[in-house]
């Protein structure tokens, strides 16, 4: 039976009587459309899921009971930090890679093509609702803890934060490696995902240096939004839990 899933972003206690957030009330009376006595499930970020019962329902508040916590961890064995360069279909990636299971997403400027500083004060601005497409897709994929999502940043930024024996993947198609060739070494996957022009022989030439595998995800050309979610799901078949 489907029982709404509810993000709080609090601690909370067995036993204990909660408000909803304002943000969570028209969608839980107007799009579910829920009434007292339902019960929904909470969560946290926290490998639990809040057992809780809905007590009163107004206008402008909803209050339920806590009535039992479970633990239910959803996570991923690998953890998959993904590098994206911003498209158009942000969103559509942001969502699926989270659905998939991704660790972390790291919005990633291209050179030359987010130059100006508006582009990138607009983009920076999307922070927010790419947060709320998260927690949506946390809700519907039955996860309780939220991949972290980075400020946006350069592809040389997002290199300096990653750890030296990390796994560092970028995808092209001319490349001769496949998913299979990938030595695994570690649970934390950095993979480097460019837009459907690719990326400029600089940046290749760049990422090559700095210890980043070659890897081609077929011999057809696929969107931005496509690569990335067939990248995610690859190695969730090889190294994690899609089996």
């Amino acid at each position: 039976m489907y029982i709404p899933r509810i993000y709080y972003n609090q601690i909370i206690n067995i036993n204990t009587i909660i408000k909803l957030k304002k943000n969570t009330i028209h969608y839980c009376m107007n799009v579910l459309r829920l009434k007292i006595d339902n019960i929904i499930h909470l969560f946290n970020n926290t490998n639990y899921i809040f057992i809780s019962k809905i007590i009163e329902m107004k206008k402008k508040n909803i209050i339920v009971k806590i009535i039992k916590k479970k633990k239910k961890n959803n996570e991923s064995p690998i953890n998959i930090h993904l590098g994206q360069i911003i498209s158009k279909k942000m969103n559509i990636t942001i969502e699926k890679s989270v659905e998939l299971g991704v660790h972390t997403i790291t919005p990633i400027f291209q050179k030359n093509k987010y130059s100006n500083q508006e582009l990138k004060k607009n983009v920076t601005k999307k922070i927010h609702h790419w947060k709320k497409i998260i927690i949506s897709a946390c809700a519907q994929s039955q996860r309780n803890i939220l991949p972290k999502l980075n400020q946006p940043s350069t592809i040389s930024q997002w290199y300096k934060s990653i750890p030296k024996k990390s796994n560092k993947i970028i995808f092209t198609v001319n490349a001769k490696k496949k998913i299979c060739n990938i030595p695994y070494k570690d649970k934390d996957i950095y993979i480097l995902i460019g837009s459907e022009k690719g990326f400029s022989n600089s940046e290749v030439e760049y990422i090559k240096k700095r210890n980043f595998l070659n890897i081609s995800l077929g011999p057809r050309t696929l969107r931005t939004e496509t690569a990335g979610i067939a990248a995610i799901t690859a190695l969730q078949i090889y190294f994690g839990d899609i089996k």
